[in-house]
């Protein structure tokens, strides 16, 4: 371990403290809390500033065309529409499960909650809309698959903060965060109604959470147990993004069996569900809010030094 329990540099036998003060440099979540902050903030304004400067983005001619698009029991496109059926599972499965009084009683904070009922939310609303939307895909259904999704995005994000950085800072900007998301699908399908659709906000809002999600937990303290499940569900959403990419490819290489958007759906949705799985099973790690800098003095001390 590189910090004792009371915050000391842990100092093997023969072991130099300027060593030890090197290692911590190296490990992140021992920097300042000032430090961290101004991280993250550079990073993201950098990440704005670029996404601002960035040419429009309009979806692609072939965006709505989808490899796999046979009938079944009357459906068209039946596998990209009925794939979305795990999302509707796990999403209200586990909105339920929080609903009651074992989900409602693993919190530190009652607040913590709340992003987690509108992440499910969404994902069940994604399952929804996107089996609305593949039964017959334009730009008039894609709204409905997008807005879900945001909210889950951004309300994962939020309640990462709210568990490792402060609760009540990102409490207060649940809603803020939320409508950002939302406007940001808003803003494309108003664009697009008047002949020069701009997708590249939306696209941020998709891929600089997960960004977003990995500086906090690689710079905070977690304030519960289960990490390893948001990597598990990474690892699963990155499978995801993979296999809707290569959509046309997987379906040639699989003798027309299923495409690759179709086990996109599936995948994302197995993600969801480690999500829902590292709450039934994790546990407080520490009764208080998460403060690194509370509870290891010392060490900062001599990493300044």
């Amino acid at each position: 371990m590189l910090y004792t329990r009371d915050g000391a540099l842990n100092l093997q036998p023969g072991e130099s403290l300027k060593r030890k003060s090197f290692l911590a440099i190296l490990n992140p979540r021992s920097w300042s809390r000032p430090t961290r902050f101004s991280l993250i903030t550079a990073i993201s304004l950098a990440a704005l500033v670029l996404l601002f400067l960035a040419p429009r983005i309009p979806i692609g001619p072939g965006y709505h065309d989808f490899a796999d698009k046979r009938k079944l029991f009357g459906i068209p496109n039946a596998q990209d529409v009925l794939s979305n059926i795990p999302f509707l599972v796990v999403g209200i499965w586990s909105f339920f499960w929080l609903s009651a009084k074992k989900g409602r009683s693993i919190f530190v904070d009652a607040r913590e909650r709340i992003p987690y009922l509108i992440f499910f939310a969404g994902v069940t609303l994604t399952g929804i809309g996107s089996f609305w939307y593949h039964i017959a895909p334009s730009n008039e259904r894609l709204p409905w698959d997008l807005l879900p999704m945001t909210c889950s995005f951004t309300s994962m994000v939020v309640v990462t903060w709210m568990e490792r950085v402060n609760l009540r800072t990102g409490f207060f900007a649940l809603v803020p965060v939320l409508l950002l998301g939302i406007l940001s699908v808003v803003y494309w399908r108003v664009s697009t109604s008047l002949g020069d659709g701009d997708y590249k906000f939306y696209l941020f809002v998709q891929f600089f959470s997960p960004v977003l999600l990995a500086l906090i937990i690689g710079m905070f303290r977690p304030r519960y147990s289960g990490t390893i499940y948001l990597a598990i569900a990474f690892g699963f959403y990155v499978a995801a993004k993979i296999f809707e990419e290569f959509d046309y490819s997987i379906y040639r290489h699989l003798g027309r069996l299923v495409s690759g958007h179709s086990l996109k759906h599936v995948t994302a949705a197995i993600a969801c569900y480690w999500i829902f799985k590292m709450l039934q099973t994790r546990h407080p790690l520490n009764a208080q809010p998460t403060n690194d800098d509370l509870r290891l003095p010392d060490a900062r001390k001599a990493v300044s030094q």
